[in-house]
């Protein structure tokens, strides 16, 4: 197993760039493991509660002007501009017994109301997965990665980790779990897949600015795809099909969003587009990924149940088999 640690040298902060050299370059198909790290000394907590490491990652690392510690890139041998990153979420898990969550004035959705920084401190029992976020309000942890993408463009320049582009970072969406294969179109040689940003819990919208942030490992499937061609994130769980679209304006991320579900029917599905558009009507949840990254996020799921029969043809089988 490939082991990617988080030190000084292996993470950027708070940016993506597509000329960031790569940290680790594995083939395609290879599984890697990936520590994550969301922590600072200054927090309130027992030492030991920190993760090795993180004074000197905040005082050495690479740093942009995003708040998020980013692992990577990765470059994976053979990606191209224009092919597919698949990327198999094989496991995450929790590393550190406490989360964050932070509220900034002119942040989130009641922007304006909060006139200073608050970071609340959460603890998390590792053993039950419960997080205490408010006195005697515990929520089930369901962990996830908030950024998992590839580098932009080149000619895109640096970019702040906080809005999500077509290529990933930010996405802050809480279905991307074990089990689940995320699509990222390609934009660099190698794709440059970075990750971080790990969430114990977070709600659709993200409402007040974060989730509860914290450290995570994940393992992964990074595979070069070829016959599929994509303009935004594509996932499919073990229950659904999901499109992903992000932008300033939500009505327009919407529209893109499901007009890339009737599109992925079509394409693969073999549905005419009156028949994709009706069982979207009629079967599909549109769901507030994130309201607070400044490109704000949608998210289409599609139950693939209703989908069983034709999900054997060969086309679906390239996304889902």
């Amino acid at each position: 197993m490939i082991r990617l640690e988080a030190t000084a040298a292996t993470v950027h902060i708070g940016f993506h760039h597509g000329t960031l050299s790569p940290v680790l370059e594995v083939d395609s198909g290879a599984e890697v493991s990936v520590q994550t790290l969301s922590a600072d000394s200054s927090h309130p907590v027992p030492r030991e509660w920190l993760p090795e490491g993180i004074d000197d990652i905040w005082s050495k690392a690479e740093r942009g002007t995003g708040p998020h510690i980013l692992t990577g890139p990765i470059a994976v041998r053979g990606a191209m501009p224009g092919e597919v990153l698949q990327v198999d979420i094989l496991e995450i898990r929790l590393t550190q017994p406490y989360g964050y969550n932070i509220v900034s004035p002119l942040k989130g959705m009641f922007a304006g109301e909060e006139p200073l920084q608050r970071t609340h401190i959460i603890p998390i029992d590792l053993e039950t997965g419960l997080a205490l976020v408010a006195p005697g309000v515990c929520v089930a942890t369901r962990p996830f990665f908030g950024q998992v993408g590839v580098a932009p463009p080149q000619e895109w320049g640096r970019l702040d980790s906080r809005p999500p582009t077509r290529f990933g970072g930010n996405i802050d969406n809480k279905e991307l779990l074990p089990g689940t294969r995320l699509f990222l179109p390609v934009a660099n040689e190698g794709a440059l897949f970075s990750v971080g940003d790990g969430h114990a819990a977070q709600g659709d919208g993200e409402v007040n600015q974060t989730a509860i942030e914290t450290s995570l490992d994940g393992r992964f499937r990074l595979t070069v795809r070829r016959d599929i061609k994509l303009t935004w994130p594509f996932a499919v769980t073990p229950t659904h099909l999901m499109t992903m679209a992000f932008h300033e304006d939500l009505d327009d991320a919407a529209r893109l969003a499901m007009r890339d579900m009737v599109g992925l029917l079509e394409r693969y599905y073999a549905l005419s587009f009156h028949d994709a558009y009706r069982l979207c009507s009629v079967a599909a949840d549109m769901r507030i990924t994130q309201f607070v990254n400044g490109n704000r996020g949608i998210h289409v799921m599609m139950p693939r149940e209703p989908l069983t029969t034709i999900e054997k043809n060969q086309a679906a089988q390239s996304l889902t088999g």
